[in-house]
């Protein structure tokens, strides 16, 4: 109980004095009453019981977030295994469970918020020219403070993982790890329900309980007029047109993957979590992991032994860093740092994310537009969420409204964007002020498409780019563990993912030509940016201008520990997830991916790790029959 009161009071203390968040103060109290039931729901914290012990485990993970929640689920079952599974942050907080709060859980305390080195070509819209990379804090990882949207992506992300020497991974290898870890509701498409969604597994997928239907459906029309389809469910065996996801939801509130895999086991026998303990470095004897050294909420370190394996589930951003701390990763890079090379691999690299560009705003008058906003009407929809769980706070301000398109050729089997179209009412702005607070937009240029929400609604569609050809890196930025890495985005370094993100425009501006968008009197607003208004407004020079200022990240950073065959010099782990010339040492999270998948990477994460489990029990010989699931 007392845990969950200070992390209430915590968010609401971080998230500052503005009036955008006034909503947020009104209902701290009313879930503060609600604490109650929040308390005790996740594994107790051992690290005191841990640091005066000298036990081994079987299995170290490292890392509460997707991947580890759901590793330290499926290896605890079996109950003569010791699992340690180690997190930085502590339980999520209560306000993480409201869909309707989650832009003001990004740079909150629960946020790692790592600042981006700076980009060339995109993010110079943003607060001093950088852009900001959020990863939770907390067990459930990312899952705690992201969009909740569960999106597979297509076939051919997984066969192309295959055809790299990836044995086991297409996706018809791929598929049933999706749905074991599922328990869907879905009423609308009798295939889906048998192929592509599973009923037993922990994790709820549903749509959210709140929408604009109207909004939707002119949107769904326009789409008609061009002739992209519009699908019964975002994963089935059709990867391009419009509809509406699901996200890890249930009963009108998030369900994080700790959650989902750790509260039910809360008081599995066999499971240990050490909370607020930060992983130092993985123990190595040559090159066989024995062990993690960790240092605990009270700064003490220690070393904590593990008999079997050592498993990285950290992220694509900390479990590279982690790998090269502990001297396995490029050795020139290494040896700069000061750290001995155990093994030189290519960490870090292959860095890949999913740019988005945030400067589009289409407007309209809505003539069904929610109330300008009051007292009685935020004290309205508080009481509606809390009563019920319905209403704008269980909603996603349109995240889950969505179109995969091919840009270049609307015939093509395979999108190369992904739009996701936001809708915030006019007057709204403390909605717009969340969003772009959390993105960490320029000051000057938030006022100003705050400002857009006094003359109409917005529709503002976020350009995703699928399949980027740009390339980052992650490097060390010191051999001190509790340095943060340097991130290198690298955002369209590449021409083509600049062709692409302008197609994308394109697209837009051939929806704004249909007559349902006539009809409506839908509108291309300009988006003032100090820096661009030395080029004329809608030209071709204004749009790269607004596309290098208003472009970031969604969030979905992989590839840094590539998966793949040991003759291949660019990977780090098999496929099997073993890292190369290491023994006992997996990484099991995003970091793995060989290519970024096409659509948000949360749902791939949890997928890889039930895969890895099921390494390590096959390896272990705990299961005996490999098809079984």
């Amino acid at each position: 109980m007392e845990t969950c009161l200070a992390n209430a009071a915590n968010f609401t203390a971080a998230m500052g004095d503005s009036s955008a968040n006034v909503f947020i103060y009104l209902i701290q109290t009313l879930l503060m009453a609600q604490c109650s039931l929040n308390d005790d729901i996740y594994p107790p914290d051992r690290s005191e019981e841990i640091a005066i012990s000298d036990t081994e485990f079987d299995f170290v993970i490292v890392g509460g977030g997707s991947a580890g929640s759901v590793l330290a689920n499926r290896l605890s079952e079996i109950e003569n295994w010791k699992i340690l599974l180690i997190e930085a942050g502590e339980n999520p907080s209560l306000f993480s469970e409201v869909p309707g709060l989650f832009p003001s859980q990004l740079q909150s305390p629960e946020d790692y918020a790592y600042n981006v080195e700076n980009e060339k070509f995109a993010c110079q819209g943003y607060k001093n020219k950088t852009c900001k990379w959020s990863k939770g804090k907390a067990l459930g990882g990312s899952s705690t403070l992201n969009a909740m949207l569960y999106i597979y992506g297509s076939d051919e992300d997984y066969n192309e993982w295959s055809r790299m020497g990836n044995e086991g991974w297409s996706y018809d290898q791929v598929l049933p790890y999706f749905k074991k870890s599922q328990s869907c509701g879905h009423e609308r498409n009798d295939m889906w329900q048998s192929k592509y969604c599973g009923y037993g597994g922990p994790l709820r997928i549903r749509y959210y309980n709140y929408s604009q239907p109207d909004v939707y459906e002119m949107i769904f029309n326009a789409a008609r007029d061009l002739g992209v389809p519009i699908l019964d469910t975002i994963n089935s065996d059709k990867f391009v047109g419009y509809g509406i996801a699901q996200g890890t939801l249930d009963k009108g509130r998030r369900m994080s993957v700790s959650k989902a895999y750790l509260s039910p086991i809360r008081n599995r026998s066999n499971l240990y979590v050490m909370k607020s303990t930060r992983a130092d470095a993985i123990l190595l004897d040559n090159t066989r992991a024995i062990g993690v050294r960790v240092t605990l909420k009270n700064k003490k370190s220690i070393n904590i032994k593990v008999s079997k394996e050592v498993i990285l589930s950290a992220g694509s951003i900390a479990s590279p860093q982690l790998l090269m701390l502990s001297g396995i990763g490029p050795e020139k890079h290494l040896r700069e740092m000061g750290i001995s090379s155990v093994v030189d691999l290519p960490v870090g690299k292959n860095l890949q994310d999913h740019v988005t560009w945030y400067g589009l705003h289409l407007i309209y008058k809505n003539e069904s537009a929610t109330p300008k906003p009051s007292s009685k009407y935020i004290l309205d929809i508080a009481y509606k969420y809390l009563l019920y769980n319905q209403g704008p706070l269980a909603s996603s301000s349109g995240y889950d409204l969505m179109g995969f398109v091919n840009v270049h050729d609307l015939e093509a089997k395979y999108p190369d964007i992904q739009f996701i179209h936001l809708h915030i009412s006019q007057w709204h702005e403390y909605e717009m002020i969340n969003i772009l607070n959390s993105l960490h937009i320029d000051t000057e240029i938030a006022r100003e498409m705050a400002q857009i929400l006094t003359e109409a609604d917005i529709l503002q569609p976020l350009s995703v780019l699928l399949k980027p050809k740009s390339v980052g890196e992650i490097l060390l930025r010191s051999k001190n563990p509790a340095d943060p890495v340097r991130i290198y985005a690298n955002y369209f370094s590449e021409q083509k993912d600049v062709d692409t993100m302008l197609k994308s425009l394109d697209f837009l501006k051939k929806m704004l030509n249909t007559e349902t968008f006539k009809r409506h009197k839908v509108r291309l607003r300009h988006l003032d940016i100090p820096d661009c208004r030395y080029v004329k407004p809608d030209s071709d020079e204004y749009w790269r201008c607004n596309l290098r200022h208003m472009s970031s990240t969604l969030f979905h950073p992989v590839g840094t520990a590539k998966m793949g065959p040991q003759n291949d010099p660019t990977t780090v782990v098999d496929s099997r997830l073993k890292v190369h010339g290491i023994q006992k040492l997996r990484v099991i999270d995003a970091s793995i991916m060989p290519t970024i998948t096409g659509g948000n990477t949360n749902a791939p994460t949890i997928m890889i790790a039930e895969k890895g489990a099921d390494f390590i029990k096959e390896d272990w010989t705990v299961i005996e029959d490999k098809d079984e699931l």
